[in-house]
C-alpha cells in the first residue's frame, strides 16, 4: 500500500509522474507548485471513477524541477510525447489525419499522405480528418488545375492531365494557382483566369477560352462553400468541443482570408479530473505542431488558465517566427461560429456513438446471417478470401486473407507472388488456380500436417464471377486425393463474390444469389472481399516499386535512379518511354540523356 507523504514533494514548478506496482507510467501533469498539485490526488474524494481507480494504482512518484511554468508545459509536452502515459489527454494516431503533399521538383506531383516529411522540399496542406472530402479535392485539383500524381496509379484524370499543358511552364503556372486555391486564396486566381479568358478570346481561340472559363467556373462553385462571414480578412481558428465521459469531442472551423476554408473532427480521450481549460490547452499543444497553415488568431469557448505560459510554448515549439492571440468571443458572428463548432462537435460525439453501435450490432448479426444465407449449418468461424492484382500484366501477385470470428487476422495473411505466368501476359483464371494449388497443397511432416488441418477455412471467397470461382474449384479438385482425408467439401467450401452487381457464385449453380444490401451478411462479405483487394493492391504496387528499382534503364548511361524514376512515374513502362517522342521525353531529359536513350534503349 502506497504511503503519500507531501514533504518528499518540493514546492518548486515542474512536472510530477504517477507509476503503478509494475512501475508503468500511469500520468504525468505539470504545476506551478508541486507539493500542492500532488497532494490534492490524496487529500479529497474525487467524483470520477477513473481518477479513484488510478490514484489508488500510485506505487511510486517522481518529479522533476524546472524554473518556472513555461518550462514545466514544455517538459509536460515532451514527457507525454515520450512515454505516452496511460491516463493523460491522448489525440487519435497520426495515421487518421491525412495531408495533400505537393512535391517540390520541377514537375511538382501531388499525393494523400498520412505522414509529414520534414526533410521534404514540398508543401503540405492539412491535417485533414474526413478522409472523403480529402479524395475529392485531389480529383478536383487534378482535373482543374492538371495536377499529377505522384502514383499514376492515383490519377483519376489521366487522359485529361497529359494533354492539359504545351509547356513545363504552364503547368507549374497552374500547380501554383493550386496551392493558393488550396490556402483560399481564390481572389486572385479568378482575376488570373479571367484575364486569360479575355486574351484568348482577343486571339480568337475560343477553345482555350472554353476550358479556361469552365476552370473558373469550377473553382467559383467549389469556394461557395467559402462563405464570406467577416469583413475584415481573419486567419483565425475556431475551437470547440463536447466531452462525454472520457471522451473530448473537438471541431475546429478553420478561416483564411476572411473566408471558411476548412472544418476538421478529432476525438481526444481525457480524464475527468481534467478541467476544460486544461483541455484546451493540450488540445492546442498537441494539435498545432501538425497543422500547415497556422491561424493568427484562435477563438475559444473560455479563457486559459495561463495565456500568456501558452503563447510562450507557441512561439518556442510551433511558429518561432509567428504571433497567436487568443480571444474568447461573447457575441456577435464570431460567438455564432463558436456556438456552431460547439454543435457540431455535439453532433459528432452522436454520430461516432451510433457508428460505434450499427458497427457491434452489424458484428453481432452478420456470421450468423451469412450462415442463414448461404444455407450453412455450422458456424462460419474461419472465413478466407483470394484476390489477384496485377498491372497490365506485370508484377501479378495474389493475397489471401483470413477472417476468424468476424474479424481480420492480419498475422495470417499470405502473399503470391504468381509464378505460372509468362511475364506480360493476363490470366486472372490461371491466376486463382495457382493461388489455391498452393494454398491446398497438403504438406509433408507431422507438425506441418496438423498445422495445415488447425488452419482449414468453413468458407473461401474467390473476389471474382463465374470464371474465378471455376478456375479455383477446378484446383481444388486437382487435390482430392492428397485431400481426402481432411474430408473437404469444395462444392460447398467455395462460393465468388463478383463486384459489379455484389452477385454471390455458387458452384454448379448457374444463377447467383443477390443478397440484400441491408443484410448484415452482405456488409460483412463487402468487408472482407475490400480488404482482399486491399492488400492485394497493395503488395503489388510494392512489387512494381521494387522492380522498378532495377530495369533496363539501369544500363543507359547518365541516367541515374531519380531519372529513372521520374521517367517511370511519367510514361508508366519501358515501352511507352520507347514509344514517347522527343518533345515528351525532353521534360524529364535532358539533350544528351535523350541521346543516350535513344541509342542503348
Amino acid at each position: 500500500m502506497f504511503s503519500f507523504n507531501p514533504k518528499k514533494i518540493p514546492v518548486d514548478a515542474g512536472c510530477y509522474l504517477f507509476y503503478d506496482s509494475e512501475d508503468q507510467l500511469l500520468y504525468v501533469g505539470k504545476a506551478k507548485n508541486l507539493r500542492k498539485r500532488v497532494s490534492s490526488y490524496f487529500q479529497k474524494e474525487h467524483e470520477s471513477e477513473r481518477t479513484k481507480v488510478m490514484t489508488k494504482k500510485i506505487s511510486r512518484i517522481e518529479t522533476q524541477k524546472v524554473n518556472n511554468e513555461n518550462e514545466a508545459l514544455i517538459l509536460e509536452n515532451e514527457l507525454i510525447k515520450q512515454k505516452l502515459p496511460r491516463y493523460n489527454v491522448k489525440l487519435r494516431d497520426d495515421k487518421n489525419f491525412l495531408y495533400l503533399h505537393v512535391t517540390g521538383d520541377q514537375e511538382p506531383k501531388m499525393e494523400i499522405t498520412r505522414r509529414i516529411d520534414t526533410k521534404s522540399s514540398g508543401t503540405y496542406f492539412g491535417p485533414k480528418t474526413n478522409t472523403k472530402a480529402t479524395r475529392n479535392l485531389a480529383r478536383f485539383c487534378q482535373k482543374f488545375f492538371g495536377i499529377r500524381m505522384v502514383r499514376p496509379s492515383d490519377d483519376y484524370y489521366p487522359l485529361l492531365v497529359k494533354n492539359k499543358f504545351k509547356t513545363p511552364e504552364e503547368y507549374r503556372e497552374s500547380v501554383g494557382m493550386m496551392k493558393k486555391f488550396l490556402r483560399g486564396n481564390t481572389t486572385e486566381i479568378e482575376k488570373i483566369l479571367r484575364e486569360k479568358i479575355t486574351k484568348f478570346a482577343e486571339k480568337k481561340n475560343f477553345e482555350a477560352a472554353a476550358k479556361t472559363r469552365d476552370t473558373l467556373q469550377s473553382i467559383l462553385t467549389s469556394s461557395e462553400k467559402q462563405r464570406i462571414i467577416f469583413e475584415e480578412k481573419i486567419n483565425g481558428d475556431f475551437l470547440n468541443f463536447f466531452r462525454q465521459k472520457d471522451r473530448v469531442f473537438l471541431v475546429r472551423i478553420s478561416f483564411r482570408g476572411g473566408k471558411w476554408i476548412d472544418q476538421n473532427e478529432i476525438e481526444f480521450s481525457a480524464q475527468h479530473f481534467e478541467t476544460d481549460a486544461e483541455i484546451l490547452e493540450k488540445i492546442i499543444i498537441d494539435w498545432y505542431p501538425r497543422v500547415t497553415d497556422l491561424p493568427n488568431v484562435i477563438a475559444l469557448p473560455e479563457a486559459l488558465e495561463n495565456e500568456g505560459r501558452l503563447i510562450n510554448f507557441w512561439q518556442e515549439k510551433i511558429a518561432s517566427t509567428g504571433t497567436i492571440k487568443f480571444f474568447y468571443p461573447q457575441k456577435g458572428n464570431k460567438k455564432a461560429i463558436l456556438d456552431l463548432a460547439k454543435k457540431s462537435a455535439e453532433n459528432f460525439c452522436h454520430t461516432s456513438n451510433i457508428e460505434a453501435m450499427s458497427h457491434a450490432e452489424v458484428f453481432s448479426l452478420s456470421l450468423p446471417d451469412l450462415a442463414k444465407a448461404l444455407q450453412r449449418k455450422k458456424p462460419l468461424t474461419r472465413i478466407e478470401c483470394y484476390d489477384v492484382s496485377h498491372f497490365s500484366g506485370m508484377a501479378t501477385v495474389a493475397s489471401g486473407i483470413i477472417f476468424l470470428h468476424g474479424e481480420p487476422k492480419k498475422s495470417e495473411y499470405k502473399r503470391y507472388h504468381i509464378k505460372s505466368l509468362p511475364l506480360g501476359k493476363i490470366d486472372d483464371f490461371a491466376s486463382m488456380a495457382e493461388v489455391i494449388s498452393r494454398r491446398f497443397a497438403p504438406p509433408e511432416g507431422k507438425i506441418a500436417k496438423k498445422k495445415f488441418r488447425d488452419s482449414l477455412p468453413d468458407l473461401i471467397i474467390i473476389d471474382g464471377g463465374k470464371g474465378q470461382l471455376s478456375a479455383a474449384l477446378e484446383a481444388f479438385d486437382a487435390l482430392q486425393k492428397p485431400l481426402k482425408k481432411y474430408r473437404l467439401n469444395g462444392k460447398k467450401l467455395f462460393i465468388g463474390l463478383a463486384k459489379k452487381e455484389e452477385e454471390v457464385f455458387f458452384p454448379e449453380k448457374s444463377e447467383p444469389l443477390r443478397i440484400p444490401h441491408s443484410r448484415p451478411a452482405l456488409k460483412l462479405l463487402q468487408r472482407i472481399r475490400d480488404e482482399a483487394h486491399r492488400f492485394a493492391i497493395t503488395f503489388n504496387r510494392s512489387v512494381r516499386e521494387k522492380s522498378a528499382k532495377k530495369s533496363v534503364l539501369d544500363e543507359i548511361s547518365g541516367i541515374g535512379p531519380t531519372t529513372k524514376k521520374k521517367l517511370l512515374q511519367t510514361f508508366g513502362s519501358v515501352g511507352d518511354i520507347r514509344k514517347a517522342d522527343d518533345e515528351a521525353l525532353l521534360n524529364v531529359l535532358n539533350q544528351k540523356q535523350l541521346q543516350s536513350l535513344r541509342s542503348e534503349l
